[in-house]
């Protein structure tokens, strides 16, 4: 497993990746702000101490949400990493080996250290669990016309006859295809696409109840409940957890 190329990563919200792919393999450490990776399947939040992985090969386009930073390398032969794209949690000890890492010098005389420090990030990756972070996506046109209206606007409550009518489907057929395409319900899929969405918000320093509102709760104890289910801690916990990520010094250099 080798380092192709290393950067520090430092974007203003909004920035956006067109579509791509790399003959390498890519990590990404987030240390403050969102960044959404989405492939032709998934998309995937990156949020703050959290490390993504996009094996070679894979179509992908990638926005900020909030002023993002954190560091990305690509490696070229990295058989020890997942198969699959993922995101996992990371501890300060992962974060800082990724900072290390992607601040190593490249040249020959550093090889030997490159593949100790990757050694120890992918035994780090193998044994954390998946993050709940990743929204896969229907491979059908219509039900995927569906889900980019909900996550272009997902304050907007509109009823799944509507939504279905819209593109051309039954509210059955719409059920049947993101149950079958997606292994969530529609309703199911709805809340993840909101309570990700809620993220983003929180981390750019919005109250519970402003995040609540602008991705479409009208109760707040529900979005509560919602975000504790899924993530394991409250929406306030998460943002007072990442305070102080959004304070310009803990930028990587």
């Amino acid at each position: 497993m080798l380092i192709v190329q290393s950067q520090t990563l430092s974007h203003q919200s909004k920035h956006h990746t067109p579509w791509h792919q790399h003959a390498t393999g890519q990590l990404f450490a987030i240390r403050r702000g969102m960044m959404i990776v989405q492939t032709e399947r998934a998309q995937w939040a990156l949020t703050p101490a959290t490390i993504g992985w996009f094996p070679a090969g894979l179509r992908h386009c990638a926005w900020t949400v909030g002023e993002t930073e954190g560091c990305s390398v690509q490696l070229s032969q990295a058989d020890v990493l997942p198969t699959g794209a993922g995101v996992w949690p990371a501890d300060p000890f992962l974060m800082l080996l990724m900072e290390r890492v992607s601040n190593i010098d490249l040249t020959h005389t550093q090889l030997s250290r490159q593949q100790h420090l990757l050694a120890v990030i992918a035994d780090e990756i193998r044994l954390a669990p998946v993050a709940p972070l990743q929204l896969l996506l229907p491979t059908d046109r219509r039900a995927r016309q569906v889900a980019e209206q909900l996550l272009l606007a997902p304050e907007r409550n509109q009823q799944q006859a509507a939504l279905a009518s819209h593109c051309g489907l039954s509210v059955r057929t719409l059920r049947r295809l993101f149950s079958e395409q997606t292994g969530l319900s529609f309703s199911q899929w709805r809340q993840q696409a909101r309570i990700l969405a809620s993220m983003g918000w929180l981390l750019q320093g919005e109250t519970v109840s402003e995040a609540a509102a602008k991705c479409g709760y009208d109760n707040v104890s529900a979005f509560i409940a919602a975000f504790k289910l899924r993530f394991g801690m409250t929406p306030g916990t998460f943002r007072l957890n990442n305070a102080h990520e959004s304070r310009p010094e803990h930028a990587l250099r």
